[in-house]
């Protein structure tokens, strides 16, 4: 089976893809809704199975070994955002925090998620003034330029400087005049929260082209995944990281922020044809009331299913274990999906 959807794996609590024979080597973690950042349960080191979970936005949580490391801190969201099932105050555990870039709807817990695990936060500089603001301690702070090879537990990061999407003008003043006509006014408290969590972060124009970064995940087995948390243009450092790595076993990347799927399509679809996953999953496609609403992925999926037919994708739902061998000539291919 080459692709998977989520209309293909609903009607099945947990689907296992690699037959009956497996399911005894199925870790618990991938029957569990609970997170590993949250104290869910983890692969054992014995195991070779690697559970990855979307976590709202860019958020993607892998666990292996016995071990968890995060991608992005943005929990406690704004008014009307789809809820994720836990909070900021609930993250307790991290190898290690890697921050695509600094804006609010990326970063905004790293205070507290950072001083909770004691993991040591990655990202630029921009990204790591940021984070020092919002509460990090300076000794976790790891400052990332791109180029960098960096430890942290079993894992190894390839670390890459890519750029930040933008926008045509007028595109926010659209969504925004469709939230006003489509859904009840905002009252005053959730305008100061929003306000709020808004400034978490920073909207510095250093953001765009020298605050972003892409990142390479590599396990001792060989497996390997990307994460990219904004899908603009590709860098020569994106480029190189692709190099570097080959064809990876997971891509992860941005899918916002264009309601009219080509023209989105053709801010992620480059990303997904270099690196040549075995398995592609979105990120940053829910809503972000009032700016940004909740994207369709079939477009997509019709395109690499129809252009890359070697890679698997799935739409992943908050918290939902998706879980990936992660070693052997089996590695990168889904074992079991609970949606």
């Amino acid at each position: 089976m080459k692709s998977l959807s989520l209309s293909g794996l609903v009607s099945a609590a947990v689907l296992i893809l690699a037959g009956a024979a497996l399911a005894t080597d199925i870790p618990e973690a991938c029957n569990s809704y609970k997170p590993a950042v949250t104290g869910g349960p983890m692969p054992s080191p014995e195991s070779d199975t690697v559970v990855i979970r979307w976590l709202g936005n860019a958020n993607f949580e892998f666990a292996h070994k016995g071990k968890v490391y995060l991608f992005d801190a943005y929990f406690d969201r704004t008014p009307r955002t789809h809820q994720v099932g836990f909070t900021s105050a609930d993250v307790s555990k991290a190898e290690a925090i890697f921050v695509s870039h600094a804006h609010f709807d990326h970063i905004s817990d790293i205070g507290p998620v950072a001083r909770q695990t004691g993991a040591p936060v990655v990202g630029a500089p921009i990204t790591a003034e940021t984070a020092i603001k919002l509460g990090v301690p300076e000794k976790q702070i790891v400052v990332a330029k791109g180029g960098e090879t960096l430890k942290f537990g079993d894992a190894t990061a390839e670390i890459a400087l890519a750029q930040h999407s933008t926008i045509q003008p007028g595109l926010t003043d659209i969504y925004a005049s469709l939230y006003q006509n489509d859904s009840p006014p905002y009252s005053e408290e959730e305008k100061k929260e929003l306000a709020r969590v808004r400034s978490l972060g920073t909207f510095d124009p250093k953001v765009i082209t020298e605050g972003t970064l892409a990142y390479g995940l590599v396990f001792p087995s060989g497996f390997k995944a990307v994460l990219i948390g904004s899908a603009g243009p590709i860098t020569a450092g994106v480029r190189a990281l692709a190099e570097k790595l080959g064809p990876v076993d997971v891509a992860i990347v941005a899918y916002q922020v264009h309601a009219v799927a080509d023209t989105q399509i053709g801010y992620t679809w480059p990303f997904i044809e270099l690196f040549k996953p075995k398995l592609f999953l979105p990120a940053h496609h829910d809503a972000s009331p009032p700016a940004w609403v909740d994207l369709g992925l079939e477009p997509l999926f019709d395109r690499i299913r129809a252009n890359m037919p070697n890679t698997a994708f799935l739409a992943p739902l908050y918290r939902s274990p998706i879980c990936v061998t992660g070693a052997g000539s089996d590695k990168g291919k889904v074992v079991s999906f609970k949606p």
